[in-house]
């Protein structure tokens, strides 16, 4: 017993979890009210403190959400379930050549190399080859790895943050268009990742679109709310495989938010195996590449 006369446990607190598995506070707290797991113990203070174990077998569950499974399909699965899960789910496969040199800085010492690594590629290829044929490659090899357990996740944190930083520079430096159609892009409550969008950005603005980001994590009313004062052509936005949702029901439900002119584009891990909607009210991008088809397509059916 400790003075207090409360038991000492032992264990990590949720900033180390966050930290450790990549997977947000907010989210650790809502799968302990809905799920019942993670079941963290207090310390002295009253905070949230996470057995070792708990925290091995939520690196596992994130492992497996971003090769596509839903939180609340596996999280009720032990730690030996998730495992020979995730090895019958996915092989090993070799990194892609273009990403080689990018694997060994990974696993390497020296953070800075990264960066001058993905300059490297961005001044050799251009923005628009980078950002539609290495980055996707790239963010795959580093999840591939993290998953594997060959780099920390840390690691993986620093790779992202070093790309995010690169892009916005880049775009802060680019003209800014005032070409049609204006695009929207944001993500839905509970969507924190914003590399997709910023991916999307790139393309659209080299296309001489309009581009309006506002970030992410944005609430379904706000989001229809911007789309209609801000006389939006097109609402694109980007679900992770991380957005522990539905995506055909948010969409759903924010296709009748939105005013009927406004398009709505989805892309992002999150809805690559989601069939298009039968009646029309969204268009999902398999990949980036689609991009400029959909745009070519907008201004046939509106400018011309």
């Amino acid at each position: 017993m400790t003075l207090t006369g409360l038991p000492q446990f032992d264990g990590l607190p949720i900033s180390v979890v966050e930290r450790e598995t990549g997977i947000p506070k907010d989210l650790l707290r809502m799968w302990e009210r809905r799920y019942g797991f993670p079941e963290p113990a207090r310390d002295a203070q009253g905070d949230r403190v996470y057995p070792r174990e708990q925290v091995d077998k939520l690196r596992a569950v994130r492992r497996l959400m971003d090769q596509g499974f839903r939180p609340g399909k596996i999280i009720h699965l032990s730690a030996e379930e998730l495992s020979r899960l995730f090895e019958a789910r996915r092989p090993r496969e070799a990194a892609p050549a273009v990403c080689a040199r990018l694997e060994s800085l990974l696993k390497g010492q020296e953070g800075h190399a990264i960066r001058d690594e993905l300059q490297c590629q961005l001044h050799s290829q251009g923005l628009r080859s980078f950002v539609c044929d290495f980055l996707p490659p790239a963010n795959q090899l580093v999840g591939e790895l993290w998953a594997r357990g060959q780099i920390e996740i840390h690691e993986e944190h620093l790779y992202t943050e070093q790309v995010t930083r690169i892009l916005r520079e880049t775009l802060a430096v680019l003209t800014i268009p005032q070409g049609h159609p204006k695009v929207m892009l944001t993500t839905c409550a509970g969507e924190q990742h914003v590399l997709g969008l910023l991916m999307a950005e790139a393309l659209f603005r080299l296309s001489a679109c309009e581009v309006l980001a506002f970030g992410a994590d944005l609430p379904l009313t706000d989001i229809a709310q911007a789309a209609h004062k801000h006389r939006v052509d097109v609402l694109a936005l980007s679900f992770s495989q991380a957005y522990d949702g539905a995506p055909p029901d948010t969409l759903t439900a924010l296709r009748r938010l939105l005013p009927p002119q406004v398009e709505l584009w989805v892309g992002g891990a999150g809805v690559q195996g989601m069939r298009p909607s039968p009646a029309g009210h969204w268009q999902i991008l398999r990949n980036l590449h689609d991009i400029e088809p959909l745009l070519q397509d907008w201004r046939q059916r509106h400018l011309d």
